[in-house]
């Protein structure tokens, strides 16, 4: 083949790249102000669901919201012990969970990391960590709620006991 013939050639195979590039810029503008447009169309509506929670519940809020105990259904009062209980339950789950979650991760670490307690403990956490908090929360109803026939704030404690170890 001569020099002229491979000029040739190489202006074609040129033409050809240039002409698959521009198809292909042409479909990444086009899919990108598409999933521009997605994302402003659920930007605008979470935007306005926000505000319209704001603009409609911020009227609702007073001292009493947060200083009154829940009342029975239909009177006014407010969320005092909802606030302290959900206090209560984290500094428990809190106080609980993180020396156990140190301790494992320490003993793991540092003392014996290739033992059948380090193996037994990696494989439960390994399931843990797999565990949908939902999933967390069924296994405390059915072992502490369901064994003691009541529900309590202590199963709430234990369940985020268990969150907070898995991390």
């Amino acid at each position: 083949m001569s020099t002229a013939q491979n000029l040739l050639v190489a202006k074609a195979l040129a033409e050809t790249r240039q002409a698959k590039f521009a198809a292909r810029n042409r479909v990444n503008k086009i899919a990108l102000t598409l999933s521009l447009a997605a994302m402003a169309f659920g930007v605008f509506w979470l935007i306005w669901i926000l505000w319209e929670t704001l603009r409609q519940g911020v009227g609702g809020l007073a001292i009493a919201t947060f200083t009154q105990m829940t009342p029975p259904p239909n009177e006014a009062g407010g969320i005092a012990n909802a606030i302290f209980g959900s206090f209560v339950m984290v500094m428990l789950a809190t106080f609980v969970g993180t020396p156990i979650g140190i301790m494992a991760g320490i003993y793991l670490a540092e003392y014996n990391p290739k033992g059948l307690l380090s193996s037994v403990t990696r494989f439960v956490n390994d399931i843990l960590l797999s565990a949908p908090s939902i999933v967390i929360g069924l296994f405390v109803y059915a072992v502490v709620v369901a064994y003691f026939k009541t529900f309590s704030g202590l199963a709430g404690a234990i369940a985020l006991a268990l969150i907070v170890i898995r991390w």
